[in-house]
């Protein structure tokens, strides 16, 4: 599947996603609205410290990981953003968009780093770049439970090869 499509089908499972918040918000649903957003909030400021530590305040201890790139579970999370962290010294996470919905959080998110380690088998530049993503995450109990998403990793190859 193309990464249009790909994206075109998250933005659909968005919209389906949103459409009842009308329904929910006249039943209180803004306080879990709120604490999913929050939890969002807490989610980016750990990553821009690069601060793991919290990580477990924010992931289940089986959080379940579907993007096939690293393994479930809390553990395998934190060494993940270990590795992202070593790869990107300075990378930055910025939300452009977020809906909540039911136990879900969508987001299209974008990364800013500098190339200054080895990254998808290219040898550092010193390139300033950025990659997109689109997140879906269940919440359960307040936390990260589950997750998916689409990397747009041809962007950022083309970037690191200078294309």
């Amino acid at each position: 599947m193309s990464v249009r499509k790909c994206c075109m089908a998250v933005i659909t499972l968005a919209v389906l996603l949103a459409a009842p918040l009308h329904a929910l918000a006249a039943e209180g649903a803004p306080a879990d609205r709120a604490m999913m957003s929050a939890l969002l909030d807490r989610y980016i400021a750990a990553v821009n410290a690069h601060d793991l530590s919290t990580f477990p305040a924010i992931f289940t201890e089986n959080y379940i990981q579907h993007s096939g790139r690293s393994p479930s579970g809390l553990a395998a999370q934190t060494a993940n953003f270990t590795q992202i962290l070593k790869t990107w010294p300075d990378i930055q996470m910025q939300v452009e968009d977020r809906i909540i919905g039911d136990d879900k959080i969508v987001a299209r998110v974008t990364f800013a780093a500098t190339h200054s380690q080895t990254a998808l088998g290219v040898a550092p530049t010193g390139r300033k770049i950025t990659f997109r993503t689109i997140d879906i995450w269940r919440v359960e109990g307040g936390k990260l439970a589950e997750h998916w998403d689409l990397v747009d990793t041809a962007g950022l190859l083309k970037q690191l090869k200078g294309e």
